[in-house]
């Protein structure tokens, strides 16, 4: 039993470095091949990557930066495999992550897919939310912002969060219908079988909704086994990058996948504008309160026992990560402040259970250096 590590680097050779290491020194099933492709047309980061990454490791240079799909390609490809495991630059496998992840894939022929319990922050204190089912993403990617704040966009907050809750607290391996194709571990079989890795049309985003597609139409099923864990620095590859470009590169990435799934058809689309906009809810309203520098909020009274601090760049909070704990103060500390790109958040505290409509709402902004 052979499990193919795929690492993915673009000017974040540290964190590459550190991703290679927290896989090797995992306890496995069967031997484990690490093979990281850069893809950063930089000298020097095939230096740092070439002096620093652990010798078990291999490492294969493009001359240019072909797309994460593309290169992970070529890398599954190349090598035979039972498993693939496809780590992004910068995430990293806690201890006993990987064996956890093979034995719940290895439990049935059906399982194509296992992603672990995401973290955003070294503490563990932040979730990084699911991945959102297809038919969410499509709403929030064409529909009219407004809809989100129709009756219809407030039932489907409720819902996502109430969803989202149920993922983070599972304690046995959950189905869902889509996965992150940053931490995810593959059945090689099944990957054939639906047809293949990666398409290559996808230079990135949305290629691992693509492929998460493909499986699920092949009869294959996806889960989450919450007892694996990692730690994903969201963001954090060619951080500090033309943020534009980033939007402009996940709008084309969209709409290419909705092309090639059919979620753009005429009367689909028609019905649920309609329906979005029937029945308005009160409209938006931004938080008064924002802030410019790490935060702390005094939590509430009737919160304290159990409460749920969310955060987003969009005020629908689909998706939003999130913290569950218990206590008088929620914190934001510098560090996880640091890691955020420029640009503008909002933040929601409450029940962790359900909401009341005395939620508190902030925002905050991280400004550009």
């Amino acid at each position: 039993m052979k499990t193919l590590v795929i690492i993915v680097n673009y000017k974040s050779a540290s964190l590459t470095v550190q991703a290679a290491y927290s896989v090797l020194e995992s306890e496995s099933i069967g031997p484990i091949q690490v093979v990281v492709v850069d893809n950063s047309e930089d000298s020097y980061e095939v230096s740092l990557l070439k002096s620093n990454l652990p010798y078990k490791s291999k490492l294969q240079i493009n001359t240019e930066n072909i797309g994460f799909g593309k290169a992970c390609n070529l890398v599954f490809n190349q090598y035979e495999s039972d498993l693939v495991l496809l780590l992004n630059p910068d995430a990293k496998l806690l201890p006993n992550s990987l064996v956890r992840l093979q034995d719940c894939l290895l439990k049935s022929s059906r399982i194509a897919a296992v992603g672990p319990k995401i973290f955003w922050d070294d503490g563990c204190r932040f979730l990084l939310p699911p991945s959102l089912p297809n038919w969410l993403l499509w709403y929030c990617s064409y529909l009219d912002k407004g809809g989100m704040f129709s009756l219809l966009g407030k039932q489907l907050r409720k819902y996502w969060r109430k969803y989202t809750v149920k993922v983070w607290q599972a304690q046995q391996p959950i189905r869902v219908s889509n996965l992150s194709g940053g931490h995810v571990l593959l059945n090689s079989s099944a990957v054939q079988k639906s047809g293949g890795l990666f398409d290559p049309l996808f230079f990135l985003y949305f290629e691992d909704t693509d492929l998460f597609s493909r499986l699920r139409q092949a009869g294959f099923e996806l889960f989450i086994e919450p007892k694996a864990k990692v730690v994903h620095w969201y963001n954090q590859c060619g951080h500090g990058e033309d943020q534009a470009h980033k939007r402009a590169l996940m709008d084309s990435s969209a709409r290419l996948f909705w092309d090639k799934h059919g979620y753009q058809d005429k009367i689909q689309y028609k019905i649920m504008t309609k329906l979005a906009s029937l029945y308005y809810d009160k409209p938006a309203v931004y938080p008064e309160i924002e802030f410019f520098s790490p935060f702390a909020l005094p939590v509430p009274e009737r919160y304290q026992q159990e409460w749920l601090f969310e955060w987003s760049p969009n005020f629908h909070f689909i998706p939003a990560s999130g913290r569950i704990c218990s206590g008088p103060t929620m914190e934001f500390p510098e560090e996880c402040w640091n890691i955020l790109a420029p640009g503008r958040y909002f933040g929601r505290l409450g029940s962790l259970y359900s909401f009341d409509g005395q939620e508190q709402l902030i925002s905050w902004t991280i400004k550009a250096n």
